[in-house]
C-alpha cells in the first residue's frame, strides 16, 4: 500500500530513525538499543504512518503528494511523530506476538527475541525475556512520542484520548485472540472473532492512525465518526482477506490451521459438515496444533475449501467494503477526503480484495 509520494515515505523513515535516537537510549545499553532500532527501521510497509499523514493531508485539502513534491515544504513535525507513534505501537505488538506464536522470521530476518538470545549465547529464554522488555520499551516510546506532542489543549488531549482507547482495545483483542485459541470448537462464538478482528486489526491499524490524522487537521465530530465507520469496516474486511491468503495459499506448518487459529471460515465450514465429519474434523485440527504435519494441514484446507464457508466469506468481504463505501459518501466528510476514500477503496478492491 503506497499512499504518499518517495519523498514523504523517505521523511517517514528519516523521523522514525529521528524519534528512536530520542526516545529509546540508555547508558550501558547500547546493544540492545541498537538491535531495537534496527529491527524497527528493517523494512515493513509503514500502513499505518501512511493512513495518518494521508488522511490529515485530506482533511486538509492537500492532494495526496502535493504537500511534499517540493523538497523545501515541509510538513508539520507533530503529523510525523503521531505517524510513527503508530509505527511504534505496531512494532510493539510484533514483537510481543512473535513470542506468543514462538515465530523465528520476521520481514525476511530473524525475530527480535531470536536476534536479542544472542547476547547471551543465543540462550532461548533470555532472548524470550529480553524480548518481552524490548517490546515494553516500544510501547514505552510510542507513550512518550504522544505525551511530548505539541498541540493545542483540545486537541492534544483529543489525540491522547484517542491513542489510549485503541491501545486498550488492542490489548482486549489479542487477549481474545489467546484464550479463543483454547475454547472447545463447539463453544467458539462467531461474534467473538468479529470483535476480535474489530479491536485487534481494524482499531490499531486503520481507525486509530487514520483518526489520529483527522484530529491534527481539525476534522469536524461528524467526519470523524464517518471516518471511524469507513476505518472499521475497511479493517475486518483486510483482516478475513488475510485469512482467505492463508487458507488459500501455500500450506506450511505456521499456517493459521497449524496453529488452530479459529477463523470466522473455518467456524462456517464446520457447521456445513455432518456430526462425525465435524469430529474428525475437530480432532485432526487438535492434534495439528500439537504437532504440525503438512499432510494433515492439507487435508484439513480441503475439507474446508469443500464447503461454501469461502464463498460466504467472500460475501461477508464484500458487504464490509460496501458499508466502507457507504461511510466515505458522508456528507460531513470533505470533497477531497470523500474522493479519496473511494479511490483508495478501489485501488485495494483491485490490489488487494481479489479472489486468491
Amino acid at each position: 500500500m503506497e499512499l504518499l509520494s518517495a519523498y514523504q515515505l523517505e521523511q517517514i523513515e528519516n523521523h522514525l530513525q529521528q524519534l528512536l535516537a530520542r526516545v529509546l537510549h540508555a547508558d550501558g545499553l547500547a546493544k540492545l538499543n541498537g538491535m531495537i532500532r534496527g529491527y524497527v527501521l528493517a523494512g515493513g510497509k509503514r500502513v499505518r504512518p501512511q493512513l495518518c499523514v494521508w488522511t490529515y493531508e485530506r482533511v486538509m485539502g492537500v492532494g495526496c503528494g502535493d504537500m511534499t513534491n517540493d523538497p523545501q515544504t515541509t510538513t508539520p513535525n507533530p503529523l510525523f511523530d503521531l505517524a510513527c507513534a503508530w509505527e511504534l505501537f505496531h512494532a510493539f505488538l510484533l514483537v510481543h506476538d512473535d513470542i506468543i506464536d514462538s515465530a523465528e522470521v520476521r520481514r525476511e530476518q530473524s525475530t527480535l527475541h531470536i536476534q536479542l538470545a544472542s547476547l547471551d549465547s543465543n540462550c532461548p529464554r533470555f532472548g524470550m525475556n529480553l524480548g518481552i522488555v524490548a517490546g515494553d520499551l516500544l510501547f514505552s516510546a510510542a507513550m512518550r512520542v504522544w505525551h511530548d506532542l505539541e498541540l493545542p489543549g483540545d486537541t492534544y488531549r483529543d489525540e491522547l484520548r484517542l491513542f489510549s482507547r485503541i491501545a486498550t482495545i488492542t490489548g482486549f483483542g489479542q487477549a481474545i485472540d489467546i484464550c479463543q485459541s483454547h475454547v472447545p470448537m463447539d463453544e467458539v462464538c462467531h461474534e467473538t472473532l468479529l470483535r476480535e478482528y474489530h479491536w485487534k486489526t481494524a482499531a490499531y491499524t486503520f481507525e486509530g492512525p487514520m483518526l489520529s490524522g483527522a484530529i491534527l487537521a481539525g476534522a469536524s465530530k461528524e467526519a470523524q465518526d464517518a471516518i471511524s465507520r469507513f476505518a472499521l469496516s475497511l479493517g475486518q474486511a483486510y483482516q478475513m482477506q488475510n485469512d482467505l491468503q492463508d487458507l488459500l495459499g501455500p500450506v506450511h506448518e505456521g499456517c493459521d490451521i497449524a496453529q488452530g487459529k479459529r477463523t470466522p471460515t473455518l467456524l462456517r465450514a464446520r457447521l456445513e459438515m455432518s456430526d462425525q465429519s465435524r469430529k474428525d474434523f475437530d480432532d485432526d485440527l487438535h492434534r495439528t496444533s500439537l504437532a504440525p504435519s503438512v499432510d494433515r494441514i492439507a487435508r484439513l484446507r480441503d475439507q474446508i475449501i469443500s464447503t461454501d464457508a469461502v464463498h460466504t466469506t467472500r460475501q461477508c468481504i464484500t458487504e464490509l467494503l460496501s458499508s466502507a463505501r457507504y461511510a466515505s459518501e458522508d456528507q460531513s466528510l470533505e470533497a477531497d477526503l470523500q474522493v479519496g476514500m473511494k479511490q483508495l477503496l478501489t485501488t485495494l478492491q483491485s490490489r488487494y480484495f481479489v479472489h486468491v
